[in-house]
């Protein structure tokens, strides 16, 4: 018609059109590597450029749970700085994404996964009188030499006092992020909109 310029769009811009309306694709892409990369920080003991800090020489916390788990004496781990939060793996292999319409959400259904995540209070199992009384045992056992129980006597000493009975003892954990969006995401999400969304280079 005169007065009037018609563009038709080509098979590409049509399928680029496609891709913007239905990008679950690419989201997939994206989960996937996020959840690669928040797997890997287990291992690196760092998440983008955040170090995470070495646990206590005594894992204090961990000792209480040994004894509540009816254990006689600690697991070695306990004394060990690194690995931090890979204690059972569970933290590590529950990480998965979800895609959402036109979102990805990357993280973890576990309750205490928000707390080492930004930092914060956690809580030990109770100090039962049977706890007490294998943590007060093991303790003995070490005498005076450079023993574990040596080295743990001043971290765990104060456990065993009365108030703490049936009770559970607190104490902060630092942040150690696993989860967020870091500049190797960046990269590979322009680099994934790109190729499958904006079908670059094709």
């Amino acid at each position: 018609m005169p007065g009037r310029v018609t563009f038709k769009a080509g098979a590409k811009a049509e399928r680029i059109q496609k891709n913007l309306k239905n990008p679950a694709r690419a989201l997939k892409q994206i989960g996937v590597l996020m959840v690669a990369e928040s797997q890997r920080a287990f291992k690196a003991q760092s998440f983008g450029t955040t170090k995470w800090e070495p646990r206590a020489p005594v894992n204090v916390f961990g000792i209480i749970a040994d004894f509540h788990a009816g254990r006689r004496k600690p697991l070695a781990r306990r004394f060990d700085r690194r690995p931090a939060l890979r204690d059972t793996g569970r933290l590590m292999s529950s990480i998965a994404y979800e895609v959402k319409g036109d979102m990805v959400e990357v993280g973890t259904n576990l309750g205490y996964a928000s707390v080492h995540q930004t930092g914060g209070e956690v809580e030990s199992e109770p100090l039962t009188e049977s706890v007490r009384r294998a943590l007060s045992r093991w303790l003995k056992k070490g005498g005076d030499g450079p023993t574990r129980q040596a080295l743990a006597r001043p971290a765990l000493e104060w456990v065993l006092n009365k108030k703490f009975h049936d009770k559970p003892v607190t104490a902060r954990v630092p942040a150690r992020p696993f989860v967020g969006i870091t500049s190797a995401t960046r990269k590979a999400v322009r680099r994934i909109i790109g190729n499958d969304i904006m079908e670059v280079g094709s």
